[in-house]
């Protein structure tokens, strides 16, 4: 399966003019890290530090690069739909059933909220702007401008997004499309989930990661083990998870 997009990738990324550097995930260290929870969302820093969002108190689980563990109790959010750092201080959380995004600071604190009024899932930061995915509406919004459609999308939502500078992409099983500001979405090919990283493309497809040149970087273990791929925002770590399962794959 990792040579039927090449096509797809080479006539896609020439259009989006991104640019021919990547992570070399290739000589990457390769762990586990094993979450009997199950994970609702994970994400890595540009330290590679990992933060996994969890279905219950502690709801959120550090796990630094140096091997020491960190659990935060969000009492705030009763079910949440999704994380994104800000590695300047902290991090996004969005709470489903009440509608809000909340803002911790890097010691855990509630620093702000704001209601989305529609079932927020998924989130980013995208430049100055968070953006997340209503997955009422089916849509993608701005925080700073909730009625600004930026992607209307066709299924539910249930995928992710991940974003560098001001470049966006949401992804899911079904579409995918990127995004710069508030310009229009362009789709990307309906094979596997992409990411940005670094200003970089990758997509993970059942068996293996591309790279925006269309080289394989990874190939997975298992051919379909990992549905969802999380990069730090410098693109040199990468995560391969599942939403709902127990294990993540690290790339450093």
């Amino acid at each position: 399966m990792c040579g039927n997009i090449l096509l797809f990738l080479f006539a896609v990324l020439s259009i989006l003019q991104v640019s021919e550097s990547t992570a070399e995930l290739t000589n990457s260290d390769v762990g586990y890290i094993t979450v009997p929870d199950g994970i609702i969302d994970a994400e890595i820093n540009g330290a590679g530090d990992i933060y996994v969002l969890l279905p219950g108190l502690p709801h959120l689980r550090i796990y630094a690069a140096g091997g020491s563990v960190s659990e935060y109790d969000l009492p705030d959010v009763l079910l949440p739909g999704g994380m994104c750092i800000d590695e300047r201080w902290g991090w996004f959380v969005t709470g489903e059933l009440t509608d809000m995004v909340y803002r911790y600071d890097d010691s855990g604190e509630l620093t702000n909220y704001w209601d989305s009024r529609v079932m927020p899932g998924d989130i980013c930061l995208s430049g100055l702007s968070v953006l997340y995915v209503s997955r009422a509406s089916g849509t993608v919004t701005s925080l700073d401008e909730p009625d600004d459609i930026l992607v209307r999308l066709n299924g539910s939502g249930d995928g992710q997004l991940s974003a560098s500078g001001n470049e966006a992409v949401y992804s899911s099983e079904n579409e995918s499309h990127i995004f710069r500001n508030y310009s229009a979405p362009e789709p990307l090919p309906f094979a596997g989930t992409w990411t940005v990283a670094g200003r970089e493309l990758m997509v993970l497809q059942d068996s293996c990661v591309l790279d925006g040149s269309g080289s394989v970087l990874f190939r997975l273990p298992e051919p379909g083990e990992f549905s969802r791929i999380s990069c730090s925002a410098n693109g040199n770590h990468c995560l391969l998870w599942t939403p709902g399962e127990g294990r993540i794959l690290v790339l450093r």
